[in-house]
């Protein structure tokens, strides 16, 4: 192995978007000791690219096709030995960020940052930090009409985005990999947590909150 292989930092981008992929690589690559190793744009393709790369860091967009981003963070920490993950997202949301802190992300980044920010937060996180918009994690601080919103569990979260995205009970089955009386069930969870009587509602409230 050559040495400079020895001291660059292996990266993995799992992001939606093929343009952020690529201006990432490039702006990351041409601004230190970082190699983006390979990048993926589904949750199935992100978990496969990180275990084949076992990579120092995964930056991670947590609007993804075929799942939530957030939940993969526990499965790549499972399958990745001391693999540092940067949620990098398009929402800057206090649901997000919590969700992000919750399931064990390292650090949090909106991608309408410049791109300095980025570098920096991820030469942080690189560097053992945990970084998070307003100090450190735990610091967030979450209005107490949102409150409800808060008890919503990772997936109760994600088929809430779905449905306000115009997405059938069939269609978000089969995104998610689980039944549509599954999908029902959390629909029913939701409203009741929520205070909300239809799916119309839903949809409602998670464009009013910038959740999609």
């Amino acid at each position: 192995m050559r040495e400079l292989d020895l001291i660059m930092k292996r990266l993995v981008v799992i992001d939606a978007h093929p343009a952020i992929r690529v201006a990432l690589k490039a702006y990351l690559e041409g601004h230190g000791e970082l190699s983006v190793v390979d990048e993926a744009a589904t949750t199935t393709e992100g978990v496969e690219k990180v275990r084949q790369h076992n990579p120092d860091l995964v930056i991670l967009d947590p609007n993804l096709t075929g799942g939530d981003g957030l939940g993969l963070i526990r499965r790549i920490k499972l399958s990745c030995e001391g693999v540092r993950i940067l949620i990098l997202a398009a929402q800057e949301e206090p649901i997000y960020l919590r969700k992000a802190m919750e399931e064990g992300a390292d650090g949090f980044v909106g991608k309408s940052r410049d791109m300095v920010v980025v570098l920096n937060t991820v030469n942080a996180v690189l560097s053992g930090y945990r970084c998070f918009p307003g100090g450190h994690a735990g610091q967030t601080s979450i209005c107490a009409a949102e409150s409800r919103l808060m008890t919503l569990s990772m997936r109760e979260l994600t088929v809430l985005q779905h449905i306000a995205r115009g997405y059938s009970n069939k269609q978000i089955a089969a995104l998610l990999f689980i039944s549509e009386k599954t999908v029902s069930t959390h629909k029913a969870r939701v409203l009741t947590k929520l205070n909300l009587k239809t799916a119309i509602d839903l949809a409602q409230y998670a464009r009013d909150r910038n959740l999609v």
